[in-house]
C-alpha cells in the first residue's frame, strides 16, 4: 500500500516541477553546504516486504559542494527506519496491581557517503545521489515510559538490544527541492535502499514468557531491501556566505 503512495506522490510532483521553474528563472549563489532533514515512509521489497510491510523513520544529511562552477558535491547521510514495533502488556507487581507495556522495536540504521548532483541552481532544484556505508538491522526491547526523568530513572536500563546484524548497504535516489529563499526550502525525494541478504526479525520473532525470560523464537534470512519516500526541509549555506 505504501509503495502505491510513493508512486502517487512522485507522479503528483512531476507536473509541478516544470511550471514552477518556468515562472522563476532566478539562480541562487553557488552552494557551499546543504543541510537536510526529512520524514521517511518505507516499503519493504520481496520477502522482507511481505513479512514487515512498511516502516517509518527519518533521514538527514549534509552535502558539501566546494567548487563554485560545479553542481557536483559529496553527500554524507544518515537513515533511521523502524519497520516493525509491537506492544506487550506486562505486570510490574505480583499480584498484578500495576501494569505497563514492553515495546519490541525492529529497525535499521544506515550511514553513507557518496556523490550528489544538483541539476539546477534555480528555486526548483532536481537532484540525484548515491551513497554507501555500514548499516545495521536490530531488535530491541524496552519499557514504555522509562527514561522520563527522576531520581531513580536510568536511561541505560530502559532498552536492551537483543540482536544486531551489521553489513554494507547502499542508497540511490533523487527528488526535488524548492527554495522559497536562498537559505531555506522544502525537499520531496525517494530512494532505493540496498541492504542485500541479511538476518533480521519481525513482529513476534522475539519471545516474551510469563517467567520473565526473553529469547529469539525465530530468525529471518533473506534479501532486505526497500523503497522510501521522503519529505522535509533543506537549508543552504551559499559560497561566500560569511563575507556578505
Amino acid at each position: 500500500m505504501r509503495a502505491i503512495a510513493v508512486a502517487f506522490g512522485l507522479c503528483v510532483s512531476a507536473p509541478w516541477v516544470s511550471p514552477v521553474e518556468a515562472q522563476d528563472d532566478r539562480e541562487w549563489s553557488p552552494r557551499l553546504l546543504g543541510i537536510e532533514a526529512s520524514f521517511m515512509m518505507s516499503e519493504g521489497l520481496d520477502q522482507f516486504g511481505e513479512l514487515s510491510g512498511g516502516g517509518l523513520g527519518f533521514t538527514s544529511g549534509i552535502t558539501w559542494m566546494p567548487w563554485q562552477t560545479s553542481n557536483f558535491g559529496a553527500r554524507f547521510d544518515l537513515m533511521f527506519n523502524v519497520y516493525d514495533r509491537a506492544h506487550h502488556p506486562v505486570c510490574l507487581t505480583t499480584p498484578c496491581w500495576m501494569k505497563s507495556d514492553m515495546i519490541t522495536t525492529n529497525g535499521t540504521f544506515q550511514f553513507g557517503i557518496g556523490p550528489e548532483w544538483t541539476l539546477s541552481r534555480r528555486p526548483a532544484q532536481p537532484y540525484l545521489f548515491a551513497t554507501a556505508g555500514p548499516s545495521v538491522f536490530y531488535t530491541s526491547l524496552g519499557m514504555a515510559g522509562c527514561g522520563g526523568g527522576g531520581e531513580h530513572n536510568n536511561d541505560n536500563h530502559c532498552s536492551e538490544n537483543y540482536f544486531s546484524d551489521w553489513g554494507l548497504a547502499a542508497r540511490a535516489g533523487g527528488g526535488l527541492r524548492y527554495h522559497f529563499h536562498e537559505i531555506f526550502g522544502v525537499n520531496l525525494g525517494f530512494a532505493y535502499q540496498h541492504h542485500g541478504t541479511r538476518e533480521y526479525m519481525v513482529k513476534g520473532d522475539l519471545g516474551l514468557y510469563e517467567d520473565g525470560t526473553v529469547k529469539i523464537d525465530n530468525m529471518r534470512h533473506s534479501r532486505a531491501n526497500n523503497l522510501s519516500f521522503e519529505i522535509g526541509m533543506h537549508f543552504n549555506i551559499p559560497q561566500g556566505f560569511e563575507r556578505e
